[in-house]
């Protein structure tokens, strides 16, 4: 499906907000590792005029012919048995929901993640070892303040792309990887929407990433956006840095990364 392919090229058409307090930053600063939540959304469309209107083959297994409105009801209630599946599995409050639905003359593949990372400095995470194991992904900050973004791939590795030192892994979500593609193997036409599921969690590859800081009015550290630069103290509601987007010029995975930096100010 023109989703996976998309998927499998190494990003993942979908946007990802992940919300950092003032008072987490500087809890992560001091030393603590916490928890931050994580919003992602992925959508994308195929033409549904590329579709004969009576019959068309399964777009999975390809063995199967069924009348189109048959096969996408049944990729549909695929998607969200595998979404409802991965949301048994992880049972730590985490909410995935998708499906496929038809909007105008196109035919809509979609993903909701509601989730929590673990966010802290590489130092602090390493020393937490056993937490991050259990996580779904982390935020770390590096000894120059910048901030990285680890999740975790369907092949069992952790996203190493142009990242250096220390990289976290997760075996919790490895196990709970290699239980979700035994259920969707399960049924031969909808085993494409356990890859496409699993993907979502891997926030790292989205195609636009953004950072959303809140403000409470208190000192304690500055933000840095390239050039750009300001006080805590001066964050207000809702203050958006952009990690990644989409651009014409990328880092070859169809996204512009922009460095941010957090960094400690005593006063």
């Amino acid at each position: 499906m023109i989703v996976c392919c998309a998927v499998i090229a190494g990003c993942i058409p979908g946007e990802a907000t992940i919300k950092l307090s003032a008072e987490n930053v500087r809890r992560a600063l001091k030393g603590e590792v916490v928890e931050i939540p994580v919003h992602a959304k992925v959508e994308m469309e195929r033409p549904l005029t590329s579709m004969d209107d009576k019959v068309e083959k399964c777009p999975v297994c390809q063995t199967k012919t069924f009348a189109l409105t048959n096969c996408l009801s049944m990729l549909d209630s695929s998607y969200c048995a595998t979404a409802n599946a991965l949301t048994v599995l992880l049972a730590d409050g985490s909410c995935v929901t998708g499906g496929m639905k038809i909007v105008g003359t196109n035919v809509v593949h979609w993903g909701i993640v509601e989730t929590k990372f673990l966010f802290g400095t590489e130092t602090a995470l390493r020393a937490a070892s056993n937490r991050v194991a259990q996580c779904n992904g982390c935020v770390l900050i590096d000894n120059s303040g910048e901030i990285h973004i680890h999740s975790f791939r369907r092949d069992h590795a952790p996203c190493t792309a142009k990242e250096k030192g220390w990289v976290p892994s997760a075996p919790r979500i490895e196990r709970i990887i290699d239980a979700l593609h035994v259920i969707s193997e399960r049924c031969q036409c909808g085993g494409g929407a356990g890859d496409l599921i699993v993907e979502m969690l891997d926030i790292k590859d989205y195609e636009s990433i953004s950072l959303v800081f809140d403000g409470d009015g208190k000192e304690g550290f500055r933000i840095e956006v390239g050039k750009d630069r300001i006080n805590s103290e001066n964050i207000g509601t809702g203050y958006k840095c952009m990690l990644a987007e989409k651009a014409d010029k990328a880092d070859g995975i169809g996204r512009a990364v922009k460095p941010v930096r957090v960094i400690p100010v005593e006063r």
